[in-house]
Parts: structure tokens; C-alpha cells; sequence
């Protein structure tokens, strides 16, 4: 029985130990892959000019200005009607509100003053007379 242990312990190491040399084998083909993807950008990027890159950029957000615009004013034109709408709702909505908070306003407001007051009370109790 020891014997069978010792035996799969040691045919467990063999196998790990040539995994790891396979993936140690690939790793350095994998990482020269990345660096020369790298630096294949890097030389793209110091060919092209800085102007010509920011020529690129601004024909780039010009097109996708024309292309947008037209769309941002028609959404602008369908919203128009909806805005003021909205605003008719919500003054009315407004009031209400207020009206009913205000006397829950001077409620609130009548607790808390007398929640200070006796705690001011009960500190005056409390501490010694000077």
C-alpha cells in the first residue's frame, strides 16, 4: 500500500513537472508575439505625424457632427412640445405639495422646539448652579 502511494506520488510529480516545462517552453514564443505586436504599433504610431493624426481626428469628429446633428435637432423639435407639458403638470403638482407640507412644516418645527427646550431643561437639572 506504501509502496502504490509512493509510486502515484512520484508519477504525479514526472507529469507536473514536464507541464511546467511545456507551458515555460510556449511562454517565451507567446511573449515574443506581444512584443513584436508592440512594437509593430509603436512603429506605426512614430510614422504617422502628429499633425497628420490630429488632421484624422478632426475630419473623423466633423463627419460624426454631420451625420449627428441632423437627428439632435429632430429629438430637440419632438421634445419641445413635451418640455412645456411636463411643466404644466408640475406647477400644479408643486403647490399641492407644498400646501400639505406646510402645516407638517410648523408641526415639525413646534416637536423640535420643544425637544430643545427640555433637553435645555434637563441639562439646567443636571448641572451644578454657579
Amino acid at each position: 500500500m506504501k509502496f502504490s502511494l509512493i509510486a502515484v506520488l512520484v508519477v504525479a510529480l514526472a507529469i507536473g513537472s514536464e507541464s511546467a516545462s511545456l507551458v515555460k517552453r510556449d511562454a517565451p514564443a507567446e511573449l515574443e508575439k506581444i512584443a513584436k505586436y508592440f512594437q509593430d504599433l509603436v512603429d506605426n504610431l512614430k510614422n504617422i505625424e502628429g499633425t497628420e493624426l490630429a488632421n484624422k481626428a478632426n475630419v473623423y469628429f466633423e463627419q460624426s457632427r454631420a451625420q449627428l446633428q441632423p437627428m439632435v435637432e429632430k429629438l430637440q423639435e419632438q421634445l419641445k412640445p413635451l418640455s412645456s407639458n411636463i411643466e404644466d403638470h408640475i406647477k400644479p403638482l408643486a403647490a399641492s405639495v407644498q400646501a400639505q407640507v406646510a402645516p407638517l412644516a410648523g408641526l415639525v418645527q413646534t416637536h423640535v422646539e420643544d425637544v430643545l427646550k427640555f433637553v435645555a431643561d434637563q441639562t439646567k437639572a443636571i448641572l451644578p448652579p454657579h
